[in-house]
């Protein structure tokens, strides 16, 4: 719960920061301007900022009778309430938006990640491989386009950032934070969109090994040699099939051993 908390204050704080800063750079250049026309005497420009402050929420204050500074005086509290405004309905759209908050919780924490494994496609094979490396004691971010995926929820509910979007889009990858990863491995369905997606991955992060499911064992092994040295293809039935085999073949020792 206190995560959740924090999580949520962190997201708020990323909605409003850029619209308290457009406030407080208002504020200073409102300060410096009635410094330099000397709106009070001998009033520092500390002093001046006070009274911008002052000015903006309403407050009264005592101004000199300067027709542009009594212009300010009615300027400045409609530029707070604009962009004060603007920020909380920003924050209040991405809290009532469950999917949102939540999408932006997991590029969050993905962007914490370091030396990680990324896994593109939550379908049978990306949720084993995702299990298989959280037994091994990688960090692991996965990235799936259906949301209402039963995978999703599953990995969700084990603590793995899932970043909803499409790895083929530059932006996805850079919220899985590709960059920091040591292994992206992208096992969709699509063999065109695993490609793409890996010469996108190479772009941003060209140290980044990567590996690609292709169906094809033959095409695998040709992409391969005709890739980047850290893009590899692999086909996972090829694969299956070579542990299969060796599991037989060591079966069949075990027997002929004991007989």
């Amino acid at each position: 719960m206190l995560k959740a908390h924090l999580l949520d204050f962190w997201l708020f704080l990323r909605r409003i920061w850029l619209n308290a800063a457009g406030i407080l750079v208002v504020l200073l250049l409102s300060a410096v301007y009635l410094h330099g026309v000397e709106a009070w005497e001998e009033a520092s420009l500390l002093n001046c900022f006070v009274h911008s402050f002052y000015m903006m929420i309403g407050e009264a204050v005592d101004v000199p009778g300067i027709w542009h500074v009594d212009i300010l005086v009615f300027v400045l509290p409609l530029m707070g309430i604009l962009l004060a405004a603007q920020g909380v309905i920003s924050a209040t759209v991405l809290f009532l938006n469950k999917s949102r908050r939540e999408g932006e919780w997991n590029a969050i924490m993905a962007s914490t990640y370091e030396d990680h494994v990324v896994i593109c496609g939550l379908g049978q094979l990306g949720d084993a491989l995702c299990e298989g490396f959280e037994r091994a004691g990688k960090q692991v971010v996965a990235v799936e386009i259906d949301e209402e995926s039963h995978s999703v929820i599953t990995a969700r509910r084990r603590g793995v950032p899932v970043i909803i979007g499409d790895m083929t889009e530059p932006e996805t990858l850079e919220d899985a934070n590709v960059g920091g990863a040591c292994w992206v491995v992208l096992c969709a369905g699509d063999d065109l969109g695993n490609l793409e997606a890996a010469m996108h991955v190479n772009e941003l992060s060209p140290s980044t090994t990567v590996y690609a499911r292709v169906y094809k064992k033959s095409l695998a092994d040709r992409i391969s040699a005709a890739m980047a040295a850290n893009i590899h293809t692999f086909s996972p039935y090829a694969t299956a099939a070579e542990t299969l085999l060796g599991e037989i073949n060591c079966m069949e020792d075990t027997e002929e051993s004991g007989t």
